[in-house]
């Protein structure tokens, strides 16, 4: 074998080995479309676009997880950025804004929890973000299924009167 020939060989040997990382058997994360966005309305105001206080929309969402290979379950973590927007004012504001976590598989629901988060609008500010990082949410996983075959769904927690507002500011996807 000509010297050069063993050193591509050896070379394709070494390379091979930097193809074994182990791709993650994550669940996956998403928005329910039609849940991305809450607003809210001052107080006695009419519902429409000059009554509202702010609006919030849920975006940037992402998962990790630990899934040792053959076990009963996998531990995830879900990040994801809420950003929220008013009409400019000089006073500062804060508001505790519902949302949800789901864990589906298919089209059942598994498990659902009714969360909140603080935002802050700093004084002049008519724009406000807060990173959400939920860790330790853990995937029992049934006989025959990997973690692959599961969904994390985030979104507000909203009423039919806010969904419906959604739709007419085409804030809604179906």
């Amino acid at each position: 074998m000509k010297p050069h020939a063993f050193l591509f060989l050896a070379l394709g040997v070494l390379l091979a080995g930097c193809n074994d990382a182990a791709v993650p058997q994550c669940p996956s994360a998403a928005v329910l479309s039609d849940t991305a966005t809450l607003t809210v309305f001052r107080a006695g105001a009419p519902r429409d676009l000059s009554g509202e206080a702010y609006t919030a929309a849920i975006g940037n969402v992402r998962t990790g997880c630990s899934y040792p290979k053959g076990s009963a379950s996998s531990t995830s973590t879900l990040d994801f950025t809420l950003r929220a927007i008013r009409a400019p004012s000089p006073d500062g504001a804060d508001y505790t804004v519902p949302y949800y976590l789901a864990l589906i598989q298919g089209d059942r629901i598994l498990a659902k929890q009714s969360l909140t988060v603080h935002v802050v609008f700093a004084p002049g500010s008519a724009s406000a973000s807060q990173d959400v990082s939920l860790d330790a949410q853990e995937v029992k996983l049934e006989p025959g299924h990997p973690p692959t075959d599961y969904q994390f769904l985030v979104g507000f927690q909203l009423s039919d009167a806010e969904r419906a507002y959604n739709q007419t500011r085409n804030r809604f996807s179906p």
